[in-house]
């Protein structure tokens, strides 16, 4: 939970009515931290409990129209229930919205350092009016939310639409994307009776007539690509969005672990790109490749360089001629 609110601390603002709006920061949270805090209580969410640590009372006129907020917790638990439900309906609509789950106030106490509650999610919420527009009007109500481990998926489904914040540092790191032109799938022991000069065709291979590879990020993520020849150089274009591959499942034996197909990918080099660049990658997007790329084909397996081939066409085919496999070279 914390490693998902990490980069999701880019305010979330909203309004209430024409007066009213609300700004609402996300933190990773500190369980530690719930005797801090003044108020306390107990949510329903769905199916699920959750327990709601705050600093104060948001919507405290509301909450005033109906009784002084320090009264709420010597009313008869049900009064003060409906009460505080009542008053705070605006804001448990919006995070209904969010949420996309019914939520109802069960109690105005919650059991601390529960065992029930493991997904801690700290946050700040930030209450202004248009109508006082001094900075001393804000009022601002910091909280813990701690949540039932069985929400977290669709907790993680609900905040990949928050907007992260750049991590500028990450950004600027760099990896290698793998220029491929074709893969096949061998058990292992037809690769174990692969000696040099073998020649493998590829399958469904448009490489040679119209420049078609995969922009492989690793062996299971790709996108398809097309290259060509520009002015001075070679120019690749995005063609598709990112695809995921999947991997097949785990063997349960050695028999089994020897049908399991092995994935050769044959790989024209490889290109470093930044991490920014690969989030802009889509359909029609160009990057510069050197004028003429590599003679030798790389061959990997689950990205790791097992050996290295050149290129040849067999009746009209395009297949990979073995010159090296597993450090293995063809005696002179």
């Amino acid at each position: 939970m914390n490693n998902m609110a990490l980069n999701k601390s880019q305010a979330f603002t909203f309004s209430l009515d024409e007066n009213r709006m609300f700004r609402l920061r996300l933190f990773p949270g500190d369980k530690s931290r719930q005797p801090l805090y003044a108020i306390n209580m107990t949510l329903g969410i769905g199916d699920t409990t959750a327990g709601l640590w705050l600093s104060d009372w948001p919507l405290l006129d509301n909450i005033r129209e109906y009784i002084p907020e320090a009264m709420l917790p010597r009313l008869p638990e049900n009064l003060g229930i409906a009460l505080a439900e009542n008053a705070l309906e605006p804001l448990i609509n919006i995070a209904e919205h969010g949420l996309a789950s019914k939520i109802k106030l069960q109690s105005l106490s919650a059991q601390q350092n529960s065992p029930v509650y493991t997904l801690p999610l700290g946050f700040e919420l930030l209450e202004a009016n248009r109508n006082k527009p001094d900075p001393n009007s804000t009022h601002a109500v910091h909280g813990l939310l701690m949540l039932e481990e069985q929400l977290y998926p669709m907790l993680q489904q609900r905040l990949r639409l928050w907007p992260s914040d750049l991590n500028e540092a990450w950004e600027s790191l760099e990896t290698s994307v793998f220029l491929e032109i074709g893969q096949i799938a061998l058990t292992i022991p037809e690769i174990n009776s692969l000696g040099s000069s073998d020649v493998l065709l590829l399958e469904n291979s448009r490489f040679r007539e119209e420049g078609a590879i995969r922009l492989r990020v690793n062996h299971n993520l790709y996108c398809e690509a097309e290259i060509s020849s520009g002015d001075s150089n070679k120019i690749l274009t995005i063609a598709t969005g990112w695809t995921t591959m999947a991997d097949h499942d785990a063997p349960n034996s050695i028999d089994q672990l020897n049908k399991l197909p092995v994935k050769l990918s044959f790989d024209l080099g490889q290109k470093t790109i930044s991490f920014s660049e690969i989030k802009q990658l889509r359909p029609g997007y160009v990057i510069d490749l050197p004028h003429s790329l590599p003679e030798v084909v790389q061959i990997h397996a689950q990205n790791k360089q097992i050996g290295t081939g050149e290129l040849v066409e067999i009746s009209g085919r395009i297949g990979i001629r073995i010159i090296s496999l597993f450090g293995a070279r063809p005696s002179n």
